[in-house]
């Protein structure tokens, strides 16, 4: 009975700290609820009377874990929480710029962990020391970093300008690690990319996740009309969206007047902004999408579409058509809610449905690969397998097991950064986004 009382005489200062974080009615919510009584109770009860002592560090990813399976049980694609140091990477992506070895990085394992180099970038310390792309980053700073989420080995390679980091790499073909060590330096996000084909100006957007998106914009729409550009070509393939006001600023470099889009809440439908009145560009232009244009890429794409301002040449957009507000948490982590609808100028909901192209064409710059697998052969037999006109010959295991998977083409990287790789031969969208602007006049 003792320990029974003492329990809950613990309990009760849990719930006097949960009255003092929250606002009464909320309060009485949660403490009301059977499970919002059973999560206090779990925590009071691993404190006090799980086996082992925990330190801080310990109870602190059961809180974080906590956090977390609330989260993830809304079952909502677009409503996350970053611990603190994912967070700290993403305010660093918005400002623009970080501190950093000047590499694009993505994950080295299917599940999204681990990291590896996709590209380095010319005159930064990556680059200078010899790292290529297809490095497996095995460690940083002698930790084992090849089972973290890959934000994190982002974050443990960042840090303060001049400091050093240590990094392992496995690199194809050398039979052991290498190892780098690079002082960090400063990095800037270069978000937009240039080129031309004769009178054709090209742009393309790789993202609106940072702030300096619309001053890049300007800066290469004003160099292309420095060189003469009667037409542009506006790329947002691949651009998985970011900012809403970026987006709006995007948008309006194009348009002269009207609504760019609205936002529905629970309670209230109004327009969230409008073009300015000063666009960039005025001359004729396309845009071009495909199924991984996002967001706000479908925003500014939408925009164009419903005033007639750009035929919209390529894929289906994704159709994200709901945006997250960021709060920053007590404990420097971050979460991103869902907490409102997005609408073109005509009043078109986009979420799951994604913007239809006014001309469609399919995406051929990345093929999918061709790959397969199976099971049931001999052991150790050469199984010879054809499938669409194209054979390969694979080796079963010791299982009888097989499978293979054709190499994916690897995006040619530009010689310098903002320079865009234009290839018409194999590129069908950008080639009839090229056609039509030719037969305007």
């Amino acid at each position: 009975m003792k320990k029974r009382a003492w329990f809950i005489a613990g309990l009760g200062v849990v719930l006097a700290l949960v009255y003092a974080q929250l606002p009464r009615p909320q309060a009485e919510n949660l403490l009301q609820n059977p499970n919002g009584q059973a999560l206090l109770e779990v925590y009071q009860r691993i404190q006090q009377d799980y086996l082992e002592n925990l330190p801080r560090d310990k109870l602190n990813a059961l809180l974080e874990g906590a956090i977390g399976g609330m989260v993830s049980a809304l079952k909502d694609p677009f409503t996350s929480y970053s611990p603190p140091q994912r967070a700290s990477v993403r305010q660093e992506d918005l400002r623009g710029e970080f501190f950093g070895i000047g590499a694009t990085l993505s994950p080295a394992n299917p599940d999204g962990t681990g990291a590896k180099i996709e590209g380095v970038m010319k005159g930064l310390p990556a680059q200078r020391a010899g790292m290529r792309a297809g490095d497996v980053i095995l460690e940083v700073d002698g930790e084992d970093v090849t089972g973290l989420p890959l934000l994190e080995v982002v974050a443990r390679i960042r840090g303060r300008e001049g400091t050093k980091v240590t990094i392992k790499v496995r690199r194809e073909g050398t039979p052991a690690p290498l190892v780098f060590e690079l002082i960090r330096e400063k990095v800037e996000i270069i978000s937009v990319s240039t080129g031309r084909i004769g009178d054709v100006g090209y742009v393309a957007l790789e993202t609106f996740g940072n702030f300096k998106v619309e001053d890049q914009l300007k800066k290469a729409i004003d160099g292309l009309k420095a060189q003469g550009i009667k037409k542009l070509i506006f790329d947002l393939r691949d651009n998985g969206g970011g900012l809403l006001d970026q987006g709006c600023a995007v948008a309006s470099a194009f348009l002269k007047e009207g609504p760019i889009v609205y936002t529905r809440t629970k309670n209230l439908t109004r327009v969230w902004c409008e073009a300015s009145g000063k666009p960039l560009w005025d001359g004729p232009m396309v845009v071009l999408v495909n199924g991984n244009s996002a967001s706000a890429s479908e925003i500014v794409a939408g925009a164009l579409q419903d005033y007639g301002r750009a035929k919209v040449i390529g894929e289906k957009t994704f159709g994200k058509g709901v945006g997250q507000t960021p709060y920053t948490l007590a404990n420097g982590g971050e979460l991103t809610l869902v907490t409102f609808e997005w609408l073109t100028p005509k009043r078109r909901a986009i979420n799951k449905q994604g913007l239809k192209p006014d001309i469609e064409v399919k995406d051929t710059r990345f093929p999918t690969p061709f790959s397969l697998q199976g099971a049931g052969a001999p052991p150790g037999a050469e199984v010879t397998v054809t499938l669409n006109g194209k054979t390969v010959k694979v080796k079963a295991d010791a299982e009888g097991k097989f499978t293979y998977a054709e190499p994916q083409r690897q995006r040619p990287l530009p010689e310098e950064r903002g320079q865009a790789v234009l290839n018409l031969e194999e590129d069908a969208i950008l080639k009839r986004a090229l056609e039509e602007l030719n037969a305007t006049r």
